[in-house]
Formats: structure tokens, C-alpha cells, sequence
């Protein structure tokens, strides 16, 4: 019998010999896997494991997620047009992954051109009805031959969703039309927020014009944020002025600039040049716009004569 006392701690050199003994293994394995990377390498896994369940058998048939990484979910698409039009649903991704996740472990989804398997093959899509599938091909007009197949297939996974989210009751955003229960959508909040597209939202608001050129600098959602930010400065100024219009009796300094206003707020909602408006056009003035133009002493004040 040794002679040890119970209550002296073991000789360290000693530890882990004994397999036999609960705490020594423990020790072992604590020490040799990390209890703390251990629990973050198995949230990592189950944000991977959980994709598929995430976005649903359409999607996931043609996505393959790679890594999880300091908050970032990576996940491979075939093609950019697929990657293009998952990015723009991605705020749906990530509130549906972190709701099965039980808390906000992914804060974006970044998606890549890669190799991508059929790991779903066997799933069963059912043919969309004639509405969305013009929907989904107008979403590829323009794209090289090559590439159409995949693109289309990219296009119909992203209306099968907006379909399902419509059908739950989303109402669409007001910035990208996209169905959200969030009216502007998470992705336009932050849009909205950004001082590039205010910078770019005053430029419009002189210049509609330079919409087009503005997606090579600010994308289509910054671009599509900085336009309905402009549209709302134009509408209350034109609001503000036909209040004066109607207290000045139609005098013609506000006439003038609210008609300049209004050639300014159908070029943008029409998205063409002012020579091009047309006399239907005059029917997307504000209600209170339309009535000071016409009620003045000029009675022609369409912006399209």
C-alpha cells in the first residue's frame, strides 16, 4: 500500500498515465483538443450543415457552402450571374440560417464563382407557373448564350423564393421591390444609410440623367437607394411648392419651379430623358403637384410639351 497522502496532488510528470483514471483524461483531452476551438469548429460545421435547410432544395442544388470564417459564410455558385442574383437575396439567407443556428452566428454570405455539384440531384423541382417563369427569363435577358442555362436556373431558384415569401404575406420593398417584412429590406436600410448614395441621391435630384451611369460606381442596390432617396426630395419639394402655388393665386415664380421640379421627378420615375416623357407620364405627378400645375395661369405645364 502506498504511502502517499490522498490529499497531496499528484506528480505532474506522472499525469496521464493512468488511461484508467476520469480526470487524467479529461485533462488529455482538454488539452489536446480545446474545449473552447472545439466549440467554435462545430458552430462552423453546423452553419455549413444547416445551408441546405436554409435556403431550400432549389437553391441548394446549385450552391455548395465552403467555409465559415470570422463570421462570413462563403459559398460557391457556377456562374457570377448566379452569385449576382443570390448576393441580392442574402438578408433572407441570413435571417432563416441564424434563426436554426439559435442566435446571429453568420453576419454575411459572400458568394463565389467555383465547382459546384449537383449534391441534391435527386430532388424533384416542380415546374414554375407561367407568370414567374417570365419573371425568371427576364432576369436573364442579355446573357451570353454560354451561360444561359445556369443563369436561368439561378433566376428561377431566386423567384421560386420571392414566390414563397410573397405567399407568407411579404409586402414588397419600396427601394428594390424585393418581398421583406422589412419596409425599406435590411440590405436598402443599410443602402439608404450610406453617404456615398445620399452624395449620389443630391446629384440626381439636379441631374436624373446620370442614373445610369452611377451603377458602375455604386452597384444596382446603391444606385436604386440613391434614386428613391432623390424621388423622395423631389416629391416633398414639389409638395412644399404647390402649397405655394395655392397661397401665391398660381404666381409665376413657383409656377416655374415647380414645373422644373416635376420634369426632374417623372424623368427619374420614368428612368428616361426629359425629351422622351410622354403626355401619360403627367398621370405619376402627386396628386396636390398636378392640380397647382394645372389650376395656374399656365394651364400647359406638362413637362412632356
Amino acid at each position: 500500500m502506498s504511502g502517499r497522502d490522498p490529499e497531496q496532488p499528484r506528480n505532474p510528470h506522472n499525469r496521464g498515465k493512468r488511461l484508467g483514471d476520469l480526470r487524467s483524461l479529461g485533462e488529455l483531452m482538454g488539452a489536446t483538443l480545446g474545449k473552447a476551438r472545439l466549440g467554435h469548429g462545430i458552430q462552423k460545421v453546423q452553419a455549413l450543415l444547416l445551408w441546405p435547410q436554409a435556403v431550400g432544395p432549389d437553391i441548394a442544388r446549385m450552391t455548395r457552402p465552403r467555409s465559415h470564417q470570422g463570421g462570413v459564410l462563403y459559398v460557391e455558385v457556377p456562374d457570377s450571374m448566379a452569385a449576382h442574383h443570390l448576393s441580392m437575396q442574402r438578408h433572407h439567407f441570413l435571417q432563416r440560417l441564424n434563426q436554426l443556428l439559435g442566435g446571429p452566428q453568420v453576419t454575411d454570405i459572400r458568394f463565389s464563382v467555383g465547382q459546384v455539384t449537383a449534391a441534391a440531384a435527386g430532388v424533384t423541382v416542380t415546374p414554375l407557373p407561367p407568370p414567374d417563369r417570365a419573371r425568371a427569363a427576364a432576369l436573364t435577358r442579355g446573357v451570353p448564350a454560354d451561360v444561359q442555362p445556369a443563369a436561368l436556373a439561378a433566376a428561377e431558384a431566386v423567384t421560386r423564393a420571392r414566390r414563397w415569401r410573397e405567399q407568407q404575406g411579404w409586402l414588397p420593398c419600396p427601394v428594390c421591390a424585393e418581398p421583406s417584412k422589412q419596409r425599406p429590406c435590411r440590405d436598402c436600410q443599410l443602402s439608404l444609410e450610406d453617404p456615398n448614395v445620399r452624395r449620389a441621391a443630391q446629384l440626381l435630384t439636379r441631374d436624373p440623367d446620370r442614373l445610369e451611369s452611377l451603377t458602375a460606381t455604386l452597384g444596382f442596390s446603391g444606385c436604386e437607394a440613391a434614386r428613391f432617396l432623390a424621388l423622395c426630395t423631389l416629391r416633398e419639394q414639389m409638395e412644399l411648392l404647390a402649397v405655394e402655388c395655392v397661397r401665391a393665386a398660381g404666381s409665376e415664380p413657383y409656377l416655374d419651379f415647380l414645373l422644373e421640379q416635376s420634369w426632374l421627378y417623372l424623368s427619374l420615375t420614368c428612368r428616361k430623358p426629359r425629351t422622351e416623357l410622354s403626355p401619360a407620364d403627367r398621370s405619376l405627378l402627386p396628386p396636390r403637384t398636378l392640380q397647382a400645375l394645372s389650376g395656374g395661369r399656365r394651364v400647359k405645364t406638362d413637362p412632356a410639351e
